[in-house]
């Protein structure tokens, strides 16, 4: 076969591709918004779909993250290739105080959430940023969800660590917790749900986060980490109130 009749070959297959590739890139859109529809979608966002050659943008707004991420979920079942350029627009416009104050009983009542978590939460203009560590990436999934069903909340970006998670380092935490919470000074906290010390281990290297009553029980804390084989141990443990006292003495020297 000549050359010419090669490219001739080439050019019929390429015209008849397109009209396939234009019904493969319908049904996939059908699919879509059939599953927007089982999942209530079509009736909480205002999301559309275009689909280009397989690869769908998904447009529009929704009134929440929580729906915004759901129909991105709903569209990678369907497809590889998705781009989400989802806006989300609360119906209510709330403070960030507000979210803020949301957002930290959403972490508290998550039944996950122990002593070998600690997650701090930021909030500006409905944008959410999450910092801090937690025991693994279940968790750090499933928190950031929760923020995400917030209301008021337009984004979140998650800078969570996870704990180290050698041989080691799970022997060190584990350590760690049993000097600090069989302590006659801390044995009465053991069994709180919200326990005040919460212990991060990274390559034999701890952290103390959380809050305790007194300087004295901070300081303890930090004592007893250090009779252990850590390499090193930073005590950020607060004393309850002090955070509040340096606010309101900076406020009085500002004013």
């Amino acid at each position: 076969m000549g050359s010419a009749a090669l490219l001739l070959g080439f050019a019929v297959a390429s015209l008849l591709a397109v009209p396939t590739l234009a019904t493969d890139d319908a049904d996939l859109r059908r699919r879509i918004e059939e599953r927007f529809a089982r999942a209530g979608l079509d009736r909480s966002t205002g999301v559309t779909v275009t689909v280009d050659r397989g690869a769908v943008r998904l447009e529009g707004v929704a009134v929440s993250l929580a729906d915004a991420r759901e129909a991105e979920k709903q569209a990678r079942r369907e497809a590889k290739v998705v781009l989400n350029q989802i806006q989300v627009v609360p119906e209510r416009q709330r403070s960030d105080r507000a979210i803020l104050n949301d957002a930290e009983g959403a972490i508290r009542s998550y039944s996950r959430y122990g002593a070998f978590d600690a997650v701090g939460v930021e909030v500006e203009d409905g944008m959410v940023r999450l910092a801090g560590f937690v025991l693994d990436d279940v968790r750090r999934r499933e928190i950031e969800d929760r923020i995400a069903r917030v209301e008021g909340v337009r984004d979140v970006h998650n800078d969570l660590r996870r704990q180290g998670f050698s041989p080691g380092d799970e022997r060190l935490r584990q350590q760690i917790y049993h000097k600090i919470y069989t302590d006659p000074m801390f044995e009465q906290y053991a069994s709180w749900s919200e326990p005040p010390v919460r212990v991060l281990v990274e390559r034999g290297r701890v952290t103390l986060a959380g809050k305790v009553g007194s300087a004295v029980e901070q300081a303890a804390v930090g004592h007893l980490a250090r009779e252990t084989l850590a390499f090193s141990v930073s005590n950020l443990v607060q004393v309850e109130g002090s955070r509040e006292k340096e606010e309101d003495s900076r406020k009085q020297t500002e004013s």
